[in-house]
């Protein structure tokens, strides 16, 4: 991502960050916009401070003076000016000063290409102490810019990939630690949002680092080309993913266009998905990357005109975070479904506009938003399987609503079988779950299917079954999923038995694996019938 001034600089800094309870809400001007908030708000500077800057922010990044190569784009000469400007800015006012950034593939002074590993290790340790003796009150900064998005050049001389693949990353980490011990260090990605493969390497380098103590926060850019074409359900998604690390989320460098010059367009996105992001319980504070319209690094991204006019993003924005902007109602407060697919109506009353997601694939939401009260439409689809239960989220203005549902279990007969769940060794190093199957009668065909969610650390090592060679057995993996099949073959006939075992066994690195939501799916043929038992670990 580009700067309009530097068009290489990928200006990542939305960081929502750690809870805003220490700033001085008393005195700031900036309170017209977050009176009462507890999370911060805040924006990017590039060469001069905008006048109205404290009317709207209370957090400071800098957009490319805090870059290596802004600093000290010829050897030894170093120019903090503008950086000096933008940091004392802030100490000033009370913000939060955000520094960005000290290892990124980009935006790094030319010369460093051409020396020695040994010397590109020396200047990069002085360049952390030189940084970190000028601004001792960072509050928080971005140790790696871009890892997997930006390949950085130089990274031989911090190790390389080594024996994590990453092993570049941890070392910039422990030296910002060394050199700055009292700042919050934080990690910045961008493409990560809604792309579920670069979101789990992203994870895989954030639990390393977590692992070892280097990571205070996650860094999400959230820029435009990525959250454009995000509906509110994705963005709660990626949110979810990044705070099951139990790390606190900084969206750093948020910017909205809708997808088109319109600014209706704009505020509708904002409407749809800044909620989302701002009553997230991970997410501690947003950072916007430029406000006023036609000097930010991307065209139709300003929510202010240069004249100092609102547009309607921000016309809307306002509207949200006041205090004022606080009734929300839903009725009915939980819903129970039977078996059958079903419908129930639900009754919403707001002064703002809402949303409504739902967590559960047999679930859906229709209208998923809407303008001050109204109404929308929760549908179950049949259940064939065990009792089951998901929720809907409606979120208005600054306020959320969380509707409970349930759903019975099936009725239809099991036949001869019974089915049965175990975990019989959980650690953070070595897991198995059993399905166990007794029969009456004997069984023509016979199936036996595991879902292991995949939490961090979790991997296929092995599976068995009790039956022997008439099985068939295999296993697969996604990103979230590791799914192990057990296949009765074609032609043998199991005569009736107790306690047949249909064992999934699991790898890990330490961190254990909660079973709750792993389910499985037993499908059987006797007498000619077929049937289908699922559950739940």
């Amino acid at each position: 991502m580009k700067s309009r001034q530097s068009i290489q600089g990928r200006c990542l800094a939305l960081v929502l960050s750690i809870g805003a309870l220490a700033l001085l809400l008393s005195t700031n001007s900036w309170a017209q916009l977050l009176n009462g908030q507890t999370r911060f708000l805040g924006n990017v500077i590039n060469s001069s401070v905008p006048g109205n800057f404290s009317q709207f922010w209370n957090q400071v990044t800098p957009e490319n003076a805090g870059k290596w190569g802004s600093v000290e784009s010829t050897q030894n000469q170093m120019n903090w000016s503008q950086l000096d400007v933008i940091y004392n800015f802030a100490q000033r006012n009370g913000y939060r000063f955000k520094g960005h950034t000290l290892v990124w593939g980009s935006q790094f002074p030319q010369w460093l290409s051409g020396l020695s590993q040994a010397q590109q290790r020396a200047e990069i340790e002085e360049w952390m102490q030189a940084y970190a003796a000028r601004f001792p009150n960072t509050w928080a900064i971005d140790v790696v810019n871009e890892p997997l998005k930006t390949p950085l050049p130089w990274k031989a001389a911090l190790g390389g990939d080594g024996a994590t693949g990453w092993d570049w990353v941890i070392t910039s980490f422990q030296l910002a630690r060394q050199y700055l011990p009292n700042t919050l260090l934080l990690i910045n990605e961008y493409g990560t949002e809604n792309d579920p493969p670069a979101r789990a390497q992203y994870l895989t380098i954030i639990n390393l680092l977590r692992a070892r103590g280097l990571l205070d926060g996650i860094g999400v850019q959230a820029h435009h080309f990525n959250l454009d074409t995000m509906n509110a359900s994705q963005m709660t998604s990626a949110l979810n993913d990044y705070a099951a690390t139990g790390l606190d989320v900084y969206i750093s460098e948020l910017d909205i266009t809708g997808g088109s010059s319109s600014e209706s367009a704009q505020a509708a996105k904002y409407q749809e998905l800044f909620p989302v992001i701002w009553n997230h319980p991970s997410v501690k504070g947003v950072t916007l990357w430029g406000y006023i319209f036609g000097q930010t690094w991307r065209d139709n991204t300003g929510i202010v005109n240069s004249n100092g006019t609102d547009r309607q993003a921000m016309t809307w924005l306002k509207s949200f975070l006041a205090p004022t902007q606080n009734a929300l109602t839903v009725a009915p407060g939980t819903i129970s479904f039977g078996a059958a697919a079903a419908n129930s109506f639900v009754a919403v009353t707001s002064n703002a506009g809402w949303n409504a997601t739902d967590n559960a694939t047999w679930l859906a939401v229709s209208p998923i938003a809407g303008t001050n009260s109204g109404s929308f439409t929760v549908s179950a689809t049949t259940n064939t399987g065990a009792a089951r239960s998901g929720a809907v989220t409606v979120t208005g203005g600054n306020l959320t609503r969380t509707i409970a549902i349930t759903q019975s279990g099936a009725t239809a007969a099991a036949g001869p079988v019974t089915v049965t769940s175990a975990v019989t060794s959980a650690s953070g190093w070595f897991n198995e779950q059993q399905v166990r199957v007794s029969h009456t009668a004997p069984l023509s065909a016979l199936s036996v299917t595991m879902d292991i969610r995949r939490t961090t650390g979790l991997s296929v090592s092995g599976q068995y079954n009790t039956v022997g060679g008439q099985m068939a057995q295999s296993s697969s993996s996604t990103t979230s999923t590791l799914t192990y099949q057990f296949t009765l073959a074609p032609g043998p006939t199991l005569s009736a038995a107790n306690n047949r075992v249909f064992a999934a066994q699991m790898g890990g690195t330490g961190t254990a694996h909660p079973t709750t939501g792993d389910a499985y799916t037993v499908s059987y043929t006797s007498g000619g019938q077929n049937f289908t038992q699922t559950g739940t670990f």
